[in-house]
């Protein structure tokens, strides 16, 4: 995004914001301390993505801002996070993009199974028209996007058995972030759907809440829930966005020698995650079938089948932004 889009998108975010739009106030006389709020764990490269945006965000800014990335939801689940950021008591979050609908039910669009074909597809989609599309949807609820994050292909996991064909599935708990096409997916192949906060996946898995879930293998891995859930099923019915997001209340607060620095490293940090997220998954695999999880690919054709009708009666919500997406 260039200084012009985000001076756009700081100026739509709503009344009170005049004089930071005008004018950019007096540069900090000592340095600010901020937080980056996320919701998975440490060991996740999403987690190294933000704290490769927090050391840019301090370079680039001569020292100026220090950001302090809070993941496991300590500050909250992404929900809560998101509206501290609207509010601006909270600087930055990472959340997944199908987790913003409360905002616009629009934003569940990349979450349409087999939007995308593969990873390249997806990250054409990010960095063109589709993740400006979506950036100016967020600009109108105080959302500034920094950048998007690749989260993976999203295969199903679970603790009781292989999943080969739709039905494999039939009579499973299966968790789903809180997005209605996810819910209306895994409700079509057979199984419940149960959704839950990205934080409470593991907790609910330990307790027998639910059978398993579907997610990236990274995440599989990064939130320990092999150990509960050894068969994964590479269905890539979906394939993850993230997006780093920055409060435009907060941001309109900054002089222009803040604004810009943090806005170039959001950019840096976005590349930088697509390369850490492709060394992590080829890492992460290798891992979970040398600690004993047995990996099995599925009838993709099968799946297709089985969700159409889901994607035809979702996609005319979703208007100009199912068009930006060249598998849907």
């Amino acid at each position: 995004m260039n200084r012009r889009a985000l001076m756009a998108a700081v100026c739509a975010a709503g009344t009170g914001l005049a004089t930071g739009c005008s004018r950019s106030p007096s540069a900090p006389t000592a340095p600010l301390d901020v937080l980056l709020g996320e919701s998975v764990q440490p060991a996740s490269p999403l987690v190294a993505a933000e704290k490769f945006f927090a050391a840019k965000v301090a370079e680039l800014t001569g020292g100026q801002c220090r950001v302090t990335v809070k993941p496991g939801g300590e500050l909250g689940d992404e929900q809560r996070m998101a509206e501290m950021l609207r509010t601006g008591k909270l600087a930055f979050c990472k959340t997944l993009l199908a987790n913003l609908t409360a905002y616009d039910k629009r934003l569940a669009v990349a979450s349409l199974p087999y939007s995308f074909a593969d990873r390249d597809q997806c990250l054409q989609s990010m960095r063109g028209d589709f993740g400006r599309r979506c950036s100016a949807i967020l600009a109108e609820h105080g959302l500034v996007t920094l950048g998007f994050f690749y989260a993976g292909d999203r295969n199903f996991y679970n603790r009781v058995r292989p999943i080969r064909t739709p039905a494999d599935l039939k009579g499973l708990r299966i968790r789903v972030p809180q997005s209605i096409v996810s819910i209306d997916m895994v409700n079509a192949l057979g199984a419940t759907a149960v959704p839950l906060a990205t934080n409470d996946v593991g907790s609910a898995l330990k307790q027998g809440l639910v059978d398993g879930a579907e997610n990236s293998v990274i995440f599989y891995m990064t939130e320990q829930h092999q150990a509960y859930a050894p068969y994964v099923s590479w269905s890539r019915h979906q394939h993850g966005v993230d997006v780093l997001l920055a409060s435009a209340k907060w941001l309109s607060e900054r002089p222009a020698t803040m604004r810009d620095p943090i806005m170039q490293a959001g950019l840096l940090a976005q590349e930088e995650e697509i390369r850490l997220w492709a060394k992590a998954t080829e890492e992460q695999t290798a891992l979970a079938r040398k600690q004993g999880s047995r990996l099995n690919d599925v009838d993709v054709a099968a799946f297709r089948r089985a969700l159409a009708k889901v994607i035809s009666n979702h996609r005319g919500a979703f208007g100009d932004l199912a068009a930006l997406l060249p598998g849907a």
